[in-house]
């Protein structure tokens, strides 16, 4: 597994003396997690530290130096997606489970297979390590998802759901991805009768579904070079008025899955609003998910009126990337438990680790990431030759390393100060 260092400490001050020190671990709501600590990847974090700014994870560096409201956690499910990611096979020998056959990802069924599969396995995963959600979402088929995880849907009948829905067929038609919102995307396809918005993801994606030859002139009709454009690795026709026809193979999959209350509200993204209790309407919602647009801008914007403000992508996608541009400007956290490239492992670690640095209370103990208060941090003057803060001694300096010495062992009495406030109150 990959190493990940977690360092706390009472204020900023206090966490880059720990982490000059080469110590981990500590108490305190400033923290920092950084992933496979290099003494290049230390010395920029104890640059950050030092400007005291928050750091949300670029170049694998977590840095959140001041407390803030942990909100409501919600879960959110991706569907299909260009990328598929490494199996979680990794992720499932820590569950303590069988592999399981390898899934492929060249037809539409062995896609919606391969990402069901994954939300699933991320979703058990997130729970063992004590992550729970207050809510749930899922985007197209990754709402299915939440809809296993809310166990709305029941365990029992994962399997062959996942087969036959992949496995139904479907109109042959396109989706194609472009970088504009829903409504500068749907005056492309004005005079296109077979071509409709399918999805709203965010102000700065929307995605067409058409015949090929007719979502191709959409997309020339974009003046812009610099807008994004693509066509989508995958057909379906889902979210849009040309499944209809095909929806009666659908609805009978549907009917055969029996249903219970979820433990978790689980959100639509046609209605932007819980699933209902009611049976028939629950049932009647099921099919117009798949013929109407995802409203997923929507949902987000609701799941933050109502408190959420941590967003947890269970599955491989470009969920957070939504969130954030969603979100732009006002606070909230978005972390992904898979990965396209990345071990999934290795990566539902890291996103305990981030979780953790914002406050909340993962078991990272389960993750192995707990450790001795004093593991050995690379040192930054690998990198610069120089003291981290002045750059004025070179290594080693007995006078630098006396000082350093000095403040480190206050910091650590601070610290004991903080622990005993902690208990007390």
């Amino acid at each position: 597994m990959t190493d990940i260092l977690l360092a706390a400490a009472v204020g900023p001050g206090a966490l880059g003396t720990a982490l000059r020190s080469g110590r981990r671990g500590g108490t305190g709501p400033c923290r920092v997690a950084v992933l496979d600590p290099t003494a290049e990847r230390i010395a920029q974090a104890l640059a950050l530290i030092d400007r005291g700014e928050p750091w949300h994870g670029g170049n694998d560096i977590w840095f959140a130096p001041r407390p803030g409201p942990v909100g409501r956690t919600v879960f959110l499910f991706p569907g299909l997606d260009a990328r598929t990611g490494p199996p979680p096979d990794d992720v499932l020998r820590w569950l303590g489970r069988p592999a399981g056959p390898a899934t492929g990802a060249a037809t539409l069924a062995e896609r919606t297979h391969a990402t069901l599969r994954l939300n699933r396995v991320l979703h058990a995963a997130l729970l063992r390590a004590g992550i729970v959600p207050d809510a749930m979402a899922g985007h197209s088929a990754g709402e299915w998802s939440a809809l296993f995880a809310a166990g709305l849907f029941p365990e029992t009948a994962f399997d062959e759901f996942a087969r036959t829905m992949g496995a139904a067929p479907v109109p042959d038609v396109v989706f194609a991805a472009v970088g504009l919102p829903a409504e500068a995307a749907a005056r492309l396809a004005e005079g296109e009768p077979r071509v409709v918005l399918s999805h709203d993801n965010g102000p700065d994606q929307s995605v067409l579904c058409g015949d090929e030859d007719a979502v191709t002139r959409c997309l020339a009709r974009i003046a812009d070079p610099e807008v994004p454009r693509r066509v989508l690795p995958f057909r379906s026709g889902f979210h849009s008025p040309m499944l209809t026809p095909y929806l009666p193979g659908f609805s009978a999959v549907f009917d055969r899955v029996p249903l219970a209350r979820p433990a978790v509200p689980v959100w639509s993204a046609t209605t932007v609003a819980p699933y209902p209790d009611d049976e028939t309407e629950l049932r009647a919602l099921l099919d117009r998910h798949l013929v109407e647009p995802v409203r997923f801008r929507a949902v987000i914007e609701r799941l933050y009126e109502q408190g959420a403000r941590a967003f947890v992508q269970a599955g491989c996608g470009s969920l957070t990337r939504f969130v954030a541009a969603t979100l732009a400007g006002r606070p909230h956290l978005t972390v992904s438990a898979g990965s396209p490239t990345r071990l999934q492992l290795d990566q539902l670690r890291w996103a305990a680790a981030a979780l953790w640095a914002e406050g909340h209370t993962p078991d990272l103990a389960a993750l192995g990431l707990t450790g001795p208060a004093a593991d050995p941090v690379p040192s930054p003057r690998a990198v610069t030759g120089a003291h981290p803060r002045t750059g004025a001694y070179p290594e080693p300096h007995p006078v630098a390393d006396a000082y350093e010495a000095a403040v480190a062992a206050v910091s650590a009495s601070v610290e004991t100060v903080y622990r005993t406030w902690k208990e007390r109150t």
